[in-house]
C-alpha cells in the first residue's frame, strides 16, 4: 500500500525559503545534512551518503540530490532535482501549472493538487511513468512566485521496486 504524499508547506519553506546568511534553521532530522545554496538563498535537506550536485545553465540553478553520484555516472535513478529560474517574459505562476500540465502527458497521473500560498502559487503531481524501463514514479511540484517572477520545479523520482523504500 502507498501512503499518499503531499509535502506540507512548512517543507516547502525549508526548502525553498530557507534561511539567509547568519539566521538560525531547526536542527537536521536524524539520517540527514542541511547544504546551504548561498546562489539562491536555500537550504536543502540532503539524506546522508546521498550526493549534491549544483549545475547552472542560462538563468536556470540546478540542483541534483541524489543516491547514485551522477559526477560519475551521468545520471540517477532515485533522487531529487530542482530548478530555480527568474523569468524574464513568462509569468511564472502561469508557467508553473503549464509545466505540471506538460510533464503529466509523460505517464498516468495518480493524484493532482494546487493551492496557493500568498505569492506562491503550487501545481503537483504525482505521475506514474512505464515507456522508460525500469516503470518509475515521479512527484512533481511546480511553484511560480508572483512577486519575484521565479519558478521552482521540484522532482523526486525513483524506480517502482524502490518507491516506498525512497
Amino acid at each position: 500500500m502507498r501512503r499518499e504524499f503531499r509535502p506540507p508547506v512548512f517543507l516547502l519553506v525549508l526548502l525553498l525559503a530557507a534561511p539567509l546568511a547568519g539566521e538560525e534553521r531547526p536542527p537536521a532530522p536524524e539520517g540527514f545534512s542541511w547544504k546551504t545554496i548561498d546562489s539562491v538563498k536555500a537550504a536543502f535537506l540532503v539524506p546522508k551518503g546521498w550526493h549534491f550536485l549544483e549545475e547552472t545553465h542560462g538563468d536556470t540553478h540546478s540542483f541534483f540530490i541524489s543516491e547514485e553520484e551522477i559526477g560519475v555516472v551521468g545520471e540517477f535513478r532515485t533522487g531529487l532535482t530542482v530548478n530555480v529560474q527568474r523569468l524574464k517574459r513568462e509569468s511564472a505562476t502561469s508557467y508553473a501549472k503549464l509545466f505540471i500540465e506538460n510533464l503529466s502527458a509523460i505517464g498516468k497521473v495518480q493524484e493532482r493538487w494546487q493551492s496557493e500560498e500568498g505569492v506562491m502559487r503550487l501545481y503537483g503531481a504525482r505521475i506514474h511513468v512505464t515507456g522508460d524501463p525500469p516503470p518509475f514514479t515521479e512527484h512533481v511540484l511546480a511553484i511560480g512566485n508572483g512577486r519575484t517572477n521565479t519558478i521552482y520545479t521540484i522532482i523526486f523520482e525513483s524506480p517502482d521496486l524502490l518507491w516506498d523504500q525512497a
